[in-house]
């Protein structure tokens, strides 16, 4: 828009107090109790803003209302809300206590919330009704949000439970996962002005079903704990009850697809284990970027192990926000650092042995130097190690062994059969309309990375960017701590922009934008063109962050 306004839609002064209503996650029966008006009047008001704004759900209507009313109550901002306001992935925690709960109580409850909060980044609304909810995701979504969230009520309870136990029977909760339009700043973090989410109204509807003592998930939280890393947490129902939240734990592990596009990769694997199968033993850093398939592989080696009756050590590694440990999925337990650092070092009892420490990048940088010091040697012992991660790992591989005489693999975007191979697979043998048609879409969506093959084909029919891959994308993306208008400036032309547009359309100097572009592009999220065009090194990456619809 660049200071000029488009024509708006005429909304009554009701349909003004229910449009932001809804910005504030209030469900029909709320908007009807908070404005005097019966529920029918509502529903009414609803279907006549849904066709003034030419959208189809609340969703659609909250994003637009948000731009809508932004324009006509400031005139004078350089950026249309359009640039001000991101569609973000969240997870949405609701908790509450009977109404005629003790105050103390309520604190205690309104208390942990907020702590648990502050700590993760995370933005607490309380409400009337002794209720609250935890938004995970606004200043800055990661892929563990959903187990951030589960501990959050995990800690809830145990309080509750510590004051008395028949007050924390009481206690109730649902989760639920979907998007939220939020107003951002220009390099990350939610300013604090406005946020909407119609996956809050639905946390709030589904917590008025949850009987005392339970907690319940809605169909999209299930959906991303199966389809994004959160299969480890074992267990998991629409319905349980809250102490058994702390059965639930996070490994890491995803649902498992054929191996497809790394015969080399896991030739050179498999000819070090041979060489360990003699007591040879050798360490191999595997990195890749975010769904390349490196945990995939490491499980590929590791059956072959076993499959020679080899003995098999696999660790994951946990984020700092989840206890910065590492979780043994053979063992099926959490262990520290320390622990697997002596299990490295311990004598082999029989060969070959392999030894893997998954998502190595998520540990601290002297927990990576003391697995590289033990790895070191554990391949003196005739053990083959392999430390799998993003990019950089391999310094600390190289610094502890005093050489980089150890095996390499960087994992590239897969060739445009084998894609095709993997969304055959994704898909399932069930009838799919114009079956083909959509293997060729899918494959040219994904670009080579498996990930997201993956994730497109378990969604084929969304019209949106699935969930799960919102989350991935999302969370990298506010990992780098780059410029977001700069980004969703590019993001608006398909064939990308020059440096000097995207400045003119900023209303910045070319000059100083460059430093942006610049970080950008060392990321690995914008390229030029040979002939000096500025775009997306992935094509999805511009469609999640212009928020637009699959082709």
């Amino acid at each position: 828009m660049n200071g000029k306004t488009r024509n708006q839609p005429e909304l009554s002064q009701r349909q003004h107090q229910i449009l932001k209503l809804l910005q504030a996650g209030k469900v029909n029966k709320e908007v009807a109790q908070e404005l005097g008006i019966g529920l029918g009047t509502v529903k009414q008001h609803l279907v006549a803003i849904f066709k003034k704004l030419n959208v189809s759900n609340r969703a659609m209507a909250v994003s637009h209302g948000m731009e809508m009313l932004h324009e006509q109550e400031s005139r004078e901002s350089v950026l249309p809300m359009a640039d001000l306001l991101e569609c973000r992935p969240c997870v949405v925690l609701s908790i509450a206590l009977p109404e005629d709960a003790s105050q103390l109580a309520t604190k205690l409850m309104y208390g942990s919330l907020a702590a648990m909060a502050s700590a993760n980044d995370a933005v607490f609304l309380a409400r009337n009704g002794n209720a609250g909810d935890v938004i995970f995701g606004i200043q800055r979504v990661t892929e563990y949000d959903l187990a951030i969230a589960v501990q959050t009520a995990r800690a809830v309870y145990d309080d509750l439970q510590a004051m008395d136990a028949g007050i924390a029977g009481t206690l109730r909760g649902c989760m639920t996962a979907g998007v939220a339009f939020a107003s951002m700043k220009r390099f990350g973090g939610w300013t604090g002005e406005a946020i909407a989410s119609v996956a809050i109204a639905t946390a709030r509807e589904l917590l008025n079903d949850v009987q005392p003592g339970q907690f319940a998930f809605d169909p999209t939280a299930l959906d991303l704990i199966e389809l994004f890393g959160i299969g480890g947490m074992q267990q998991v129902s629409p319905t349980m009850r809250l102490p058994e939240l702390k059965n639930l734990h996070w490994t890491g592990s995803r649902r498992a697809y054929h191996l497809v596009g790394r015969d080399d990769e896991l030739g050179q694997l498999y000819a070090a284990l041979t060489e360990a199968a003699k007591g040879h033993g050798k360490l191999f850093v595997v990195e890749g970027e975010m769904g390349m398939g490196k945990s995939r592989l490491c499980d590929a080696i590791a059956k072959l192990c076993l499959k020679h009756e080899g003995d098999v050590s696999f660790c994951r590694s946990l984020p700092s926000v989840l206890g910065n440990c590492l979780y043994d999925t053979v063992k099926g337990v959490e262990c520290s650092v320390e622990q697997a650092a002596v299990s490295l070092r311990a004598e082999p009892v029989r060969f070959p042995d392999l030894v893997v420490v998954d998502d190595f990048h998520l540990l601290t940088q002297d927990q990576q130097i003391l697995l590289s010091a033990a790895g070191a040697e554990a391949v003196g012992k005739g053990k083959l190690v392999i430390f799998s991660g993003r990019r950089g790992i391999r310094e600390n591989a190289a610094r502890q062994t005093g050489t980089n005489a150890f095996g390499m693999i960087s994992l590239r975007r897969l060739s445009a059969h084998s894609v095709q191979v993997l969304v055959r697979d994704a898909l399932g043998k069930g009838a799919i309309d114009g079956r083909a048609s959509k293997v060729q879409r899918i494959a040219s969506a994904a670009a080579g990375v498996p990930l997201f093959a993956v994730g497109l084909a378990r969604h084929h029919d969304a019209e949106q960017l699935a969930l799960p891959l919102r989350v991935a994308i999302t969370a990298r993306l506010d990992s780098l701590h780059l410029d977001h208008h700069l980004l969703r400036e590019v993001a608006k032309n398909a064939v990308g922009t020059s440096l000097a547009e995207a400045a003119a359309n900023l209303g910045e100097d070319a000059a100083a934008l460059c430093n942006q572009v610049e970080h950008a592009i060392a990321a690995g999220v914008l390229a030029y063109s040979a002939d000096g065009w500025l775009s997306f090194t992935h094509p999805l990456l511009r469609r999640a962050i212009g928020n637009l619809a699959m082709e």
